[in-house]
């Protein structure tokens, strides 16, 4: 492990992981672990309104479902506040800040001014040049009073490891408030101090703290300690390319974990957003992704989330698994489902395998195992409407039926070649193409228009259930007639 190379993931307990989160804290990981440095876990939980320890445990969850396992002692920034508070006064005591007497109605008064003027507020510094009898006076008179950091004059740069060279002038944020009226520390002071104390060398997170960066570098040179290396990371859009939200659906790790998709691949796709191997690859390993990630190859162009290639790459990972694997997550949702009780899963466990396995390549969420599973559980009560219409306009289609049932009756050897055999020669017999057979069967005793291959599915369905599920197709001709024009 180098000890040299520190990064940190730091949520806010507020909400549930978001994708953005989540990619952030892979990115991190990967980072990381690359350099055989340390990940670490911070809880910003400061916000005590909105914090909650569900929220603390969900992001416990996710991130290890992900496989991001942090190194070391969860840190927790509530339980940090005094310390926090102790280094302001180190602030203070040296002259790099000062206490603000400012009521919150004189502030307000002064942002509306501006505002008038149509100019941005700055803080006009009214309490940093209060003489020492003036501050005891104020004090003496149990007047409030936040701290405010003295912010220099000139400019302040970096070298960010996305987005090259930035720089900001300071006199566009004016002295910053470290710590509020009430005692409580503000997130710049507390994020610096907390970065510190984990010795942390790279801080990678959202563009969207850009902003931040160069009033927590002020802060950094304030305390002589070392300044880590920024990199900050391209948002992430939606498909009409504005930021990424519920309105675009399901946005958090736990909603895609509950949809079945497969944490790898949830790995997979995250390291894509933003970031590029420089070739064409898309699907990885792990391993390959620790190898293989660089900051220089992020790109500084905002991420779009595509909910559909997210699915492609899971169901080239639902691909890759073997029935076996599959088997616990599968089957917990068909039992949640009701297709089958916990107590006869036991019982049936080859049937069950043979079912996953036969629709393993047509997957895309385990979730679609419920959808597209139901008629190995379920004789069809209603059948697919453009398949109705497509396929049952011959009127000789049931005449046709009939003499599969035929056929069917008297196959002793059940299985998918003999099934296939007699099918086809039946569909020569008649001097029709055997689709015009293939189609109608696999509306009848699936209800879909679509399924993996029809002779497969009849063997594993078995003879008893193809031919019931065909005799009620028959019974329902005059209903179906009626709706297939």
């Amino acid at each position: 492990m180098n000890p040299e190379i520190v990064t940190r993931f730091a949520p806010s307990p507020t909400g549930y992981l978001h994708v953005g989160g989540a990619r952030t804290a892979l990115f991190n990981y990967l980072f990381a672990r690359g350099n055989g440095g340390q990940f670490r876990l911070r809880i910003e939980d400061t916000d005590r309104e909105r914090s909650s320890e569900e929220m603390t445990r969900q992001i416990f969850d996710s991130l290890r479902w992900l496989g991001l396992e942090w190194d070391g002692e969860v840190v927790f920034q509530g339980a940090r506040a005094e310390h926090h508070r102790e280094m302001a006064h180190q602030l203070l005591q040296e002259g790099k800040a000062y206490r603000c007497f400012c009521t919150k109605e004189e502030l307000e008064r002064k942002r509306r001014e501006a505002q008038a003027r149509k100019e941005t507020y700055r803080y006009d510094g009214t309490c940093r040049n209060l003489t020492p009898e003036q501050i005891q006076r104020n004090l003496d008179a149990g007047k409030p009073f936040s701290i405010r950091f003295k912010v220099p004059e000139g400019t302040t740069r970096w070298e960010d490891g996305v987005y090259g060279s930035i720089e900001v002038q300071n006199e566009e944020f004016g002295d910053i408030i470290i710590v509020r009226s009430d005692g409580s520390p503000i997130y710049q002071l507390a994020v610096v101090v907390d970065d510190h104390d984990m010795g942390v060398t790279h801080v990678i997170r959202g563009a969207d703290h850009i902003s931040n960066t160069a009033k927590q570098i002020l802060l950094y040179q304030a305390f002589g300690w070392q300044i880590p290396q920024f990199a900050h990371l391209p948002l992430i859009l939606g498909p009409d390319k504005r930021r990424l939200s519920k309105r675009h659906g399901a946005t958090s790790v736990d909603e895609f974990r509950k949809m079945g998709v497969l944490p790898e691949a949830l790995f997979n796709y995250l390291a894509l957003l933003g970031w590029s191997p420089g070739d064409d690859r898309e699907i990885f390993s792990r391993e390959e992704l620790i190898r293989e990630f660089s900051l220089n190859r992020i790109s500084k162009q905002n991420a779009v989330f595509d909910e559909k290639k997210l699915f492609w790459i899971n169901s080239q990972y639902i691909s890759a698994r073997s029935a076996e694997e599959l088997f616990p997550e599968v089957t917990r949702r068909w039992v949640e489902a009701g297709y089958i009780q916990e107590k006869e899963i036991p019982l049936h466990r080859s049937y069950l395998l043979r079912v996953i396995e036969l629709l393993k390549s047509r997957m895309h969420i385990l979730q679609e195992y419920v959808t597209y599973g139901i008629y190995y559980f379920r004789d069809p009560v209603q059948y697919d409407p453009k398949g109705i219409k497509k396929h049952l306009k011959d009127p000789e289609v049931w005449n046709r039926l009939e003499r599969v049932m035929e056929r069917l009756k008297g196959l002793k050897d059940f299985h998918q070649e003999a099934i296939e055999r007699e099918i086809r020669a039946l569909a020569e017999e008649l001097g029709i193409s055997a689709a015009k057979l293939i189609h109608p069967i696999r509306l009848a005793i699936t209800g879909m228009n679509v399924s993996p291959g029809l002779f497969e599915v009849m063997e594993v369905l078995g003879k008893e259930t193809v031919l019931r599920r065909l005799h009620a197709f028959l019974d329902k001709k005059e209903q179906l007639n009626a709706t297939s024009f």
